[in-house]
């Protein structure tokens, strides 16, 4: 009996501390608490598919297959992810990080050329200089719900 009463206590005492929490302490188990942001459409493609060879210039399949998106996935928050390119040999004009950002820079552009709000768009590149390339060269394009203020 004197067991069950100090699991009771207990359960009391956590329920009487987190209520009587500072504003900032609420919010932020109000935060963790939250679920993640629910994925609202997700596209992957072939490097190749979006791309000519190893330049960032958008085929005319990813200029149409953006404006076919956009007819779908509007008022949304757009995260655009580019596989990390083998770094170029002799003569290669451009970096591996060089490509892998004017790469995600041409798909937001597009997006935006085609409706999109600019401030919408997020864009990930690799955080070193030099990565190490992924197997499959992809372009992801994921759309998630707007974060309220």
């Amino acid at each position: 009996f004197l067991d069950l009463a100090l699991m009771l206590l207990s359960a009391f005492a956590y329920t009487h501390f987190v209520n009587i929490a500072d504003a900032e302490t609420q919010k932020k188990m109000a935060i963790a608490a939250m679920p993640a942001a629910k994925n609202l459409g997700s596209y992957s493609y072939e490097a190749g598919e979006f791309f000519g060879g190893s330049n960032a210039m958008l085929t005319d399949f990813a200029k149409i297959e953006i404006a076919e998106i956009l007819t779908v996935q509007q008022g949304q928050m757009l995260v655009v992810s580019v596989a990390a390119t083998p770094e170029g040999r002799d003569g290669s004009r451009l970096r591996q990080w060089e490509t892998v950002s004017a790469r995600s820079a041409a798909i937001a552009d597009a997006f935006e050329r085609a409706g999109q709000d600019g401030e919408m768009i997020v864009l990930e590149v690799p955080e070193r200089l030099v990565s190490k390339p992924n197997k499959k060269q992809s372009v992801t394009l994921t759309f998630l719900p707007l974060k309220k203020p």
